[in-house]
């Protein structure tokens, strides 16, 4: 098996390692070794911010389709978004809600009451108004508040675009090369640091087991199948209400002309790389150019069902895990800033992992559990990943049917063998 350039078999590495080193430093300290790891993720988010500005601002000049498109793109998938949002906080409440704390991750020990009481109002509601009075331009990026950084990108992407468009398009495409270089240095910047992710694993695993025992893998179990049916529920409901109702397409014919795509993204563990044989499964199902490119192309960035069912979810569950009481609209303030994480973190090593540490970040929940959710990302990963190819294909079909074109209901006899 190879191991250089393979992030997910280094990250098993320093799971298997980790576990070996706890469980032999059984009872001594090693909070020292388990503080490297952390600032390794303290890096990520030191990073992340910045990449989400350029990600959104490079796309808002880059991209060109008309208001109307814009408005059925964000439509459809607002819907896809709100349903993978809906389906988080209901399987968090019903399976998750009241089975595990912080004692069972920390000791395997279920009967025990732990509550964790947070800083007042900081995942509240009135915190999250007060992220939109910064004191000046660079204070979202000092204090990394996503939401606002992201609303920074959305204006000046708008302004520059209305400004240069029309009668200056070299200045708006110097804007846009710019804007696109420095996405490059800092996309550049955190896949150096996601290298480091392995050591970060190795690390803090080892700091736990030697602490506190393997009880704090048995506790994950409930949380990787609810993530797990959670993302069923998604392909298989949603996805499945689109494009046997919507579309009215057989679902016999869109699984046999994607599963080779949803497969290899799958394998290869990312919906970007995916892309030509997204395309190319949208073609055989007659899907139109204008379509694919919006749904499967521009959608990428905007249509991460995946990532954002698993980043509610693991927020949620965060939350639960250390006594952190969640109301419904701290609940929907959450949700909002991983949308605007998912959709900014694409295109990277470990995007769904890098989002995530955003988004617990900013919510200022304890960032303790990241790396032991990580020693199991790599599996969620790949399923998130084929979710997501999932969504794009699903986007485009849908997008051909709101605007009255079902060429898949001319399927030719080649496309039926």
């Amino acid at each position: 098996m190879k191991i250089k350039g393979n992030l997910t078999v280094q990250i098993l590495i320093g799971v298997v390692l980790g576990a070996i080193v706890g469980s032999v430093a059984r009872g001594h300290d090693l909070s020292a070794l388990s503080s490297t790891g952390k600032m390794i993720i303290h890096w990520v988010k030191l990073v992340a911010g910045p990449f989400l500005f350029f990600s959104i601002l490079t796309a808002l000049m880059q991209v060109s389709i008309s208001w109307f498109q814009g408005a059925r793109l964000i439509l459809v998938a607002g819907f896809n978004a709100a349903c993978a949002l809906a389906i988080s906080i209901l399987l968090t409440q019903t399976l998750l809600s009241g089975q595990v704390n912080a004692a069972a991750i920390l000791a395997g020990d279920n009967d025990v009451p732990v509550v964790m009481k947070p800083e007042v109002g900081s995942i509240g509601f009135e915190a999250w108004l007060k992220s939109f009075q910064p004191v000046s331009l660079f204070e979202p990026f000092v204090r990394n508040e996503i939401l606002l950084i992201a609303l920074l990108a959305l204006i000046l992407g708008i302004a520059v675009r209305v400004t240069f468009q029309a009668e200056q398009p070299e200045v708006l495409r110097a804007w846009s090369r710019g804007s696109e270089r420095m996405r490059e240095l800092l996309a550049k910047i955190l896949h150096w640091i996601t290298l480091l992710i392995p050591f970060a694993v190795f690390a803090v695993l080892s700091g736990a087991i030697a602490q506190y025992g393997f009880g704090i893998f048995a506790t994950l179990a409930p949380f990787v199948f609810a993530v797990l049916l959670g993302f069923l529920l998604q392909v298989f409901v949603v996805y499945g209400f689109w494009i046997a109702v919507v579309a009215r397409m057989r679902p016999a014919q869109f699984w046999r002309e994607s599963k080779q795509t949803i497969l290899y993204a799958f394998g290869v563990n990312s919906s970007l790389a995916s892309l030509p044989h997204t395309l190319n499964s949208l073609r055989r199902m007659k899907v139109s150019e204008t379509s694919s490119s919006l749904g499967a192309g521009v959608g990428t960035n905007l249509n991460n069902d995946g990532i954002l069912l698993y980043e509610a979810m693991a927020v949620y569950f965060t939350a639960i895990v250390l006594g952190i009481p969640m109301d419904m609209p701290q609940m929907l303030g959450a949700a909002l800033v991983c949308i605007v994480a998912a959709m900014g973190i694409t295109g990277i090593p470990e995007a769904g992992f890098i989002s995530l540490t955003v988004v617990i970040g900013l919510l200022k929940l304890p960032t303790e559990l990241l790396p032991l959710l990580l020693s199991i990302d790599w599996m969620i990963a790949r399923f998130r990943s084929a979710v997501n190819v999932t969504s794009d294909m699903t986007l485009s079909i849908a997008l051909d049917a709101v605007s009255g074109q079902r060429g898949w209901r001319e399927e030719s006899p080649a496309s039926s063998k």
